[in-house]
């Protein structure tokens, strides 16, 4: 990239100084002085990224001839231009201006010619050669001033005329500050593209992108490999039918499937094909593809998997990851906000899939304890036989079987951290008295071992029971229960929280099918209004549970509209066996619910426009005559 300027021998000194100033932040930058006639001569030496000021005339001049890069002409800027005028009038009363192809003052000009006393005569030519006969002319007419361009004037005075340029400082300054933003831009874009190379170089999947007529626009070094087509020196440009190789999988990169990736068999390998459409405003302009080699799948998925087993002991939600902005559940983060600055022992109460250990893990993460392990355990799911070795560990030769050297218990592995413990209200009373005499001296025993190993645990318990209850019962301890449900959160359940039932279908889609995003932002509303006809008995997991089963039904986003929406969404419901609530009657059907859910959007709509039933049927995607036969229907 470099910045060449041509012309402007009088003004060489101001050019030079203004490129020194902006040139301070382009260290590599090349500045290059170039005569017009050299470029004339060769057009081409000048290349694509470069950017070239000059004169206004021989710009003119060199778009003719197809000089390539950026041109900048100088612009006159009125300023330098009445400096100009006040010099000419200093030496003389009448002055002569020469424009290219027009005159220059398009206004009449005896309100400058009174205020510089003057008398102005203006002239334009319409190609170089003339200018030498136009000058001539002048010198016939006894005339001695010019002003005008760089040209002009350099020609003016080697005939013995006075000559100003009418560029200045001001039109230095635009010029150079315009092409060196046009150096920035070329310089941020060759960054940007210079990065997204190193990304595709060196991202272990390969990418391939192809237009919509099938020809390769982008392919990297993996994707190259995975396909063996290292015998092509430049892909791009080659239509997918010329390649043979490819001919196995021609169908699928043709006819892309975006719902999902593909296991396909290529040249005794399996390969995973994953496609992503490309929309331009709304209009497809091809596909994107990654391959990846299943064998490095499984690798890496290995690796993954040792990973997370190595960091199993974090808690990894925080509470920016708790859903809702109802007035509840905003009240409970709050509440679970302050808990998290105590050190004591916490109970959380709720039922099944309202998010206890999300909860947990969170109070974790803002408590002081955050960068200690988190250890959770589902009390339920350890059987009675194993919880005593579990909970406290054993020593070496403890009983048959017991790994050599022994092993640390739960609550050593959370030492200094903090210990989940679900579905507390499962542990049986034998267990239970144990569990206190930890909490009450801090101090574990291994099983098998005659050695206390003092513990610095914080617990954070969860229940779905009604321990109060149990303890009643005599199911559960009372001296336990004080001791660990020193601070009680009680989580809402969804149906007291209907509200956030849109912020949780987006973040859900968000998160699992990403690809439907779109579509359900567009219909978010109208999904959550039949979803909340619904009584979740278990809850966000139920919730979560038909989203899952919705999206499968839905199969692609392609193409889909709000009734393929609806009537899926209720179909994953039905086949939960799911229940309305109060506000719907016994005889309302699936099909009043989709045409309840379309009243609701037609009104919505109609309110935005004030009643204007020509914009309401163009945001609602319609005719206005369906709009006016729906609107009948509806009165």
């Amino acid at each position: 990239m470099k910045l060449f300027v041509s012309g402007f021998s009088p003004l060489d000194q101001y050019v030079e100084e203004a490129i020194k100033i902006r040139k301070a932040n382009f260290q590599e930058l090349v500045v290059q002085r170039l005569e017009s006639r050299d470029i004339l001569k060769n057009p081409t030496y000048i290349q694509n990224d470069d950017v070239l000021i000059c004169g206004s005339t021989i710009y003119e001049v060199f778009k003719k001839i197809n000089v390539r890069g950026q041109l900048v002409p100088m612009r006159v800027q009125t300023s330098d231009f009445f400096k100009a005028l006040n010099q000419a009038a200093m030496v003389g009363n009448e002055v002569n201006i020469i424009n290219y192809k027009e005159v220059f003052l398009k206004n009449d000009t005896e309100e400058l010619e009174r205020i510089f006393n003057i008398k102005i005569h203006q002239y334009y030519y319409t190609d170089t050669e003339g200018t030498d006969v136009l000058i001539d002319e002048l010198i016939e007419k006894n005339q001695s001033i010019v002003i005008g361009s760089g040209l002009i004037v350099s020609k003016a005075i080697k005939k013995g005329l006075k000559g100003f340029i009418w560029y200045g400082e001001e039109s230095i300054k635009v010029a150079v500050d315009i092409a060196f933003n046009l150096l920035m831009a070329r310089f941020e874009e060759q960054s940007s593209h210079k990065r997204q190379e190193y990304i595709l170089d060196h991202f272990n999947e390969g990418v391939l992108s192809l237009n919509v007529t099938g020809r390769i626009i982008q392919v990297n070094p993996k994707a190259v490999e995975l396909l063996g087509l290292q015998k092509y020196r430049d892909l791009r440009g080659v239509s997918i039918k010329e390649i043979d190789e490819l001919d196995c999988i021609y169908e699928h990169l043709v006819n892309s499937d975006y719902s999902g990736g593909k296991l396909l068999e290529y040249e005794n390998k399996n390969l995973y094909l994953q496609s992503f459409p490309i929309y331009v405003k709304d209009v497809n302009d091809g596909s994107l593809f990654i391959i990846s080699d299943a064998v490095e799948i499984q690798k890496h998925e290995k690796k993954i998997r040792r990973k997370l087993y190595d960091d199993s002991n974090r808690a990894i939600y925080e509470f920016e990851d708790i859903i809702g902005k109802s007035e509840i559940i905003q009240k409970v983060k709050n509440k679970a906000k302050k808990i998290a600055k105590s050190d004591a022992n916490v109970l959380i109460i709720g039922e099944s899939g309202t998010g206890k250990e999300l909860f947990a893990q969170s109070i974790h993460n803002a408590s002081l304890r955050l960068n200690e392990p988190f250890i959770a355990v589902n009390c339920a799911a350890i059987p009675e036989n194993l919880l005593e070795s579990e909970f406290f560990g054993y020593s070496e030769g403890a009983f048959t079987g017991a790994i050599k050297g022994g092993k640390p218990g739960l609550f050593e592995l959370a030492h200094k951290g903090t210990l989940f413990l679900d579905e507390l209200g499962e542990i049986p009373l034998s267990m239970q008295s144990k569990l206190l005499r930890i909490l009450q001296e801090k101090m574990v025993r291994r099983v098998g071992s005659a050695k206390s190993i003092p513990v610095d645990v914080r617990i954070i318990a969860a229940t779905n029971v009604n321990l109060p209850e149990q303890v009643e019962q005599g199911k559960f301890r009372l001296d336990l229960f004080y001791r660990i449900g020193v601070l009680k959160l009680n989580l809402p359940t969804l149906n007291q929280r209907i509200e956030d039932l849109e912020d949780l279908v987006l973040s859900y889609t968000t998160r699992r099918h990403p690809n439907f995003v779109n579509v359900i932002e567009r219909w978010n509303k109208e999904i959550s209004q039949l979803l909340a006809k619904c009584q979740w008995k278990g809850n966000i997991r139920e919730l979560e549970n038909n989203l899952e089963r919705f999206f499968a039904y839905l199969e692609s986003p392609i193409n889909i509209t709000k009734r393929d929406v609806l009537t899926n969404l209720i179909e994953s419901l039905e086949d939960n066996h799911f229940s309305f609530n109060n506000q719907v009657t016994e005889n309302e059907t699936y099909q009043t619910l989709i045409k309840e859910a379309e009243i609701n959007t037609i009104k919505g709509v109609l309110q935005k426009t004030n009643g204007n039933k020509k914009d309401a049927a163009k945001l609602l995607g319609m005719s206005r005559s369906t709009l006016w036969r729906k609107l009948n229907e509806i009165n």
